[in-house]
């Protein structure tokens, strides 16, 4: 399956190194190659005490990593497993990973450089990033889909109908709205649900044996609604480009992955073509 040959970017910084390696155990899948990546600043050799070996700090990275590697691998030796240590800045270090990956998965923030960095790497990200929530690692049983009602939605759509046909669980879909200012609020709604049910008719011809469960959500925010879904294992949300709504980015960092303790999906917007929707519907076929 094409999902067995995933590549995935497992960025470490040496901050609660174990529990991310414990999240990607629970969540990656038989036969996925993994590239456990670590970045580091090596020490001037004049700012270390005379005492100390020269490049101290590449050799704690060094254990770092294949400590990492080897708990992964003791916890999931159906993975493919490799390791780098580079001397880039980390989001530089992730996004150059990234090219070559199907998936990127990261820590969640827990401070302001930690969050500079996952920006940084969102900023130059062509695959979808997972971020690791703080909770307790678990298998995915939930999984919701945020829209925004751009040509990005197919793509967030695709990699959430993905997600809940892995986990064997249903899909829910969210998307805000806004009524028009001359009084005709209820007749927008129902027509905006008509739209959104015939965006999602393909995806459920695609995917039968998900039950996918769509609402509105009248002027509610990002934030406001990841809160309503708080509980589910897996959110997948667009990840706009910078040039395009960079605000959007911020807010979802600071107000929605920040507070999540379980995961988070972010997928770069960008429409699909025709070729990718009929290789997404193919692919549904194979699995069923």
């Amino acid at each position: 399956m094409i999902d067995n040959r995933r590549r995935v970017v497992l960025g470490i910084s040496g901050h609660r190194t174990a529990h991310v390696v414990d999240w990607a155990a629970a969540w990656l899948r038989r036969g996925n190659a993994v590239r456990i990546v670590h970045a580091y600043r090596p020490i001037p050799y004049a700012a270390m005490d005379w005492q100390l070996p020269v490049d101290s700090n590449h050799n704690l990275i060094e254990r770092q990593l294949r400590a990492a590697a080897t708990r992964l691998g003791r916890r999931r030796p159906d993975l493919v497993i490799a390791t780098e240590s580079t001397h880039l800045p980390a989001a530089r270090a992730l996004s150059a990973a990234a090219r070559t990956a199907d998936l990127v998965l990261v820590g969640a923030p827990h401070c302001d450089r930690s969050r500079g960095v996952l920006a940084g790497l969102l900023d130059d990200l062509d695959c979808p990033a997972v971020v690791l929530g703080t909770g307790d690692p678990a298998t995915t049983r939930s999984v919701a889909a945020l829209l925004r009602g751009t040509q990005g939605d197919d793509a967030v759509l695709q990699a959430a109908f993905t997600e809940a046909h892995r986990a064997r669980c249903g899909l829910l879909v969210l998307k805000p709205w806004q009524p028009p200012l001359d009084g005709s609020g209820r007749y927008a709604e129902t027509a905006e649900q008509k739209m959104l049910d015939g965006i999602l008719s393909g995806w459920r011809e695609h995917y039968p044996e998900i039950g996918v469960t769509a609402e509105l959500r009248f002027g509610e925010t990002p934030a406001e609604l990841a809160r309503h879904v708080a509980a589910t294992d897996l959110l997948v949300l667009g990840l706009p480009r910078p040039d395009t709504d960079h605000g959007y980015l911020e807010t979802v960092l600071r107000e929605v992955v920040a507070g999540r303790t379980r995961l988070t999906m972010l997928v770069p917007e960008r429409a699909l073509t025709r070729r990718e929707l009929v290789a997404a519907g193919r692919l549904a076929a194979e699995w069923m």
